[in-house]
C-alpha cells in the first residue's frame, strides 16, 4: 500500500504581504467602528454592527489567503490598468454624488453602467444588461426586504 505524500509549498510573499495589508485595514476599521459606532445586537443593529462584522470577514479571508499557496505555473502578478483603475475607483464617488440627487434606481444604475467599462470585454449591451440586472437586484433588496430608508428616485428627477 503506498502514502500519498503531499508536497509542501513554502508560503507566497505576495500572498502574505496583501494579507497582511487587508489584516492591517480591517483591524483599523474594525476597532474604530466598534469605538465610535453603537454595535447593537443581531436582532436589533446599530450603526456599527456591519462594519464591525465585515471587518471581522474580511480578516479571516485574509488570513486565509496568506496560506493558499501559489499554483505552480502562475503568471506573475501585474498592475491593472490605469482605465480600469480609474473606472473601478471611482465608481464610489459616482455613487456617493448621485444617490442624494437622482436616488436608488439612477445611482445604482449609472454606477454600475460606469464601472462596468472597467472590463476590456464590456460592451454596450452588456454593460445595460447588467446596470438593469443589479438595479432590479438593489431595489428588491435594499428598498423592499430591508426597508431602508433610501428614496427610489431623487429631488433632480421628481422635482
Amino acid at each position: 500500500m503506498a502514502i500519498a505524500t503531499r508536497q509542501h509549498r513554502p508560503l507566497s510573499r505576495r500572498n502574505v504581504t496583501f494579507a497582511a495589508i487587508f489584516v492591517g485595514f480591517s483591524v483599523a476599521v474594525g476597532i474604530y467602528a466598534y469605538e465610535t459606532l453603537k454595535i447593537g445586537t443581531a436582532a436589533e443593529m446599530g450603526a456599527g454592527f456591519f462594519p464591525v462584522m465585515l471587518s471581522i470577514v474580511l480578516g479571516f479571508l485574509s488570513l486565509a489567503v496568506a496560506f493558499t499557496p501559489i499554483p505552480a505555473g502562475a503568471q506573475p502578478l501585474r498592475f491593472a490598468p490605469v482605465k480600469a483603475s480609474i473606472l473601478i475607483m471611482g465608481s464610489p464617488l459616482v455613487f456617493a454624488a448621485s444617490i442624494q440627487s437622482l436616488g436608488l434606481v439612477a445611482a445604482v444604475a449609472l454606477t454600475i453602467f460606469f464601472s462596468s467599462f472597467a472590463s476590456r470585454f464590456a460592451t454596450l449591451r452588456q454593460s445595460l444588461l447588467l446596470s438593469v440586472g443589479f438595479t432590479v437586484f438593489c431595489v428588491a433588496v435594499f428598498h423592499y426586504l430591508l426597508n431602508l430608508p433610501i428614496a427610489l428616485w431623487g429631488d433632480l428627477i421628481t422635482g
